[in-house]
């Protein structure tokens, strides 16, 4: 329990920054830069899926020498792409569609909606806790939430019973656009925030904290 525990703190701060490209350091010959508003402009399709696969890579990584447990979600099968893709985007697509985690009406050049993004969390969510499950067994923490956001879908949308897993599950935060303007492109400050919300709730429900028990049923 003492790793698990070191680790978590790890996983938690890397899941924060692994979606954040990082700001250079300025050189000292040149004046710095002037601030950029780049995390306020949507991702391609193409950013999200190297972003999202990155993060993947190394949350299962984590996981696996916290529970000593070889935690990964990806099918043994080979995948192939179809169309042309830009060849630094290529590697995190097939990572990806070996999850099966490549959203419907997927475009790598034009900026991706929310609701897709929403879509391949949940996908990923559902398949890391059934992973989870079958390798720890029943999650010892919280699972369990009375407040759940209003998502601004049709019940018929292909993304709402996505949207209402995250929802139900808490796995991202009520207050994420990602239920209030599900239709919305997603900027890239939006996705860190995303990302560490789902790392934190899988090792909250698989890590024993007295703080986040459920209280015994009356």
């Amino acid at each position: 329990m003492t790793k698990r525990i070191s680790v978590l703190g790890w996983l938690l701060m890397g899941a924060m920054l692994l979606a954040q490209d990082a700001p250079r350091a300025p050189s000292l010959h040149k004046p710095a830069p002037q601030p950029t508003s780049a995390y306020d402009q949507p991702l391609t399709g193409y950013e999200a899926v190297v972003l999202i696969a990155e993060f993947i890579q190394n949350l299962e990584h984590g996981l696996s020498e916290a529970f000593e447990k070889p935690i990964r979600t990806a099918g043994a099968g080979e995948v192939s792409l179809s169309g042309k893709h830009p060849a630094w985007a290529q590697k995190a697509l097939l990572e990806l569609k070996r999850r099966g985690l490549i959203p419907p009406g997927f475009n790598g050049r034009q900026p991706i909606q929310r609701y897709q993004v929403g879509i391949m969390l949940a996908r990923y969510a559902q398949r890391l806790d059934t992973c989870m499950r079958t390798q720890l067994g029943n999650p010892i923490g919280r699972t369990r939430f009375q407040t759940q956001p209003r998502i601004a879908l049709a019940p018929r949308h292909p993304a709402y019973a996505s949207l209402k897993y995250l929802a139900a599950g808490a796995w991202v935060g009520a207050d994420s656009l990602l239920y209030r303007e599900p239709e919305g492109a997603l900027r890239g400050k939006e996705l860190p925030d995303m990302l560490q919300q789902l790392a934190r709730r899988i090792l909250e429900r698989y890590t024993h904290e007295k703080h986040l028990e459920e209280p015994p049923l009356r």
